[in-house]
């Protein structure tokens, strides 16, 4: 159940938040994420739309109404999911978020501090953006027929617009494609996929899977073409040429891969100039795309499978 998932977060708040957070989460409202602005209205994320948390503990679209965040209480918050330290989670800070056990995320925004080039730290951070971690076991029974077949895995690539399931969909391929004995290897830049925390895998992604946490994805999947075997390789988000170069050289190797990218349909992803390569080497046997109904909290992502 999500909202005990939820609950893990609330120490890191500070408790005039923390109370009107817990009251909603002990009514069983499901959060995707919660946002801490300085000086700007309590947000919530539910099933794709945002609301503003009321002085009382309920809900309101309107900013009037809403619980007003303090900038004390976001640099507490920033302290707290830090432990007090943050030079000893400064890799993590310079990517861009932190990863809290039992998988949860927490984005930063701020003032950044540079060094040669590249983000170090914040200085002053103004939001913060926790990601409930949502793991749905069974999200991928619709499909995973179409992806194994036999002693074969089939390259897919999923698709959808954000915030419609893409990562969870990939999380739950990944489990059950392991878990029915192919060797599996993640390369899981952003912490997504695994949510690995002091070394241990927060998400079940099954009994043969290996995974790199924290590293450009290029270096990850060369280094698990190296080290670990794969038969199947996992990328979340393509995003750049260099992710391109890397999961056309594993697909040369005859491994099987699965990735994500945002796209209305598998046209216009057809016709992105970065994936171009991708499918002119026939990478992708198909497509899975997912159209999400928001009309419903208990709808699952509604897929549609392409051949390519």
């Amino acid at each position: 159940m999500q909202t005990s998932r939820a609950l893990e977060v609330l120490p890191f708040f500070p408790p005039r938040l923390r109370s009107r957070l817990e009251g909603l989460m002990l009514q069983g409202i499901e959060m995707e994420e919660i946002r801490l602005r300085a000086n700007a209205p309590l947000t919530v994320g539910i099933w794709g739309e945002s609301c503003f948390v009321t002085d009382s503990g309920g809900l309101t679209n309107h900013e009037s109404n809403a619980c007003s965040v303090t900038e004390k209480e976001v640099q507490a918050a920033f302290l707290g999911i830090c432990e007090n330290s943050v030079y000893a989670h400064l890799e993590e800070i310079r990517q861009g978020f932190l990863t809290l056990k039992g998988g949860h995320r927490v984005g930063i925004c701020g003032k950044a501090v540079m060094e040669n080039g590249k983000i170090k730290t914040f200085r002053e951070v103004s939001s913060l953006n926790f990601r409930i971690a949502h793991q749905v076991f069974g999200a991928a029974d619709r499909v995973i027929e179409r992806i194994v077949r036999g002693s074969e895995v089939k390259s897919s690539l999923i698709v959808s617009l954000p915030q419609t399931g893409k990562t969870t969909l990939l999380r739950d391929i990944t489990r059950q494609i392991s878990n029915r004995g192919f060797k599996v290897g993640v390369a899981d830049d952003r912490g997504e996929l695994g949510a690995m925390y002091d070394g241990v895998l927060q998400n079940d992604l099954g009994a043969q899977t290996d995974l790199i946490d924290n590293a450009p994805k290029a270096e990850a999947i060369s280094l698990l073409l190296r080290t670990m075997s794969p038969r199947v390789l996992v990328s979340d988000e393509i995003a750049s040429v260099e992710d391109v170069n890397a999961i056309r050289i594993a697909h040369g190797t005859g491994v099987a891969i699965l990735a994500t990218t945002h796209g209305r349909d598998i046209f216009e992803v057809k016709q992105r100039q970065l994936l171009k390569p991708l499918f002119r080497d026939g990478v992708f046997e198909q497509a899975i795309l997912l159209h999400r109904d928001f009309s419903s909290p208990d709808a699952r992502a509604d897929t549609e499978v392409i051949a390519l």
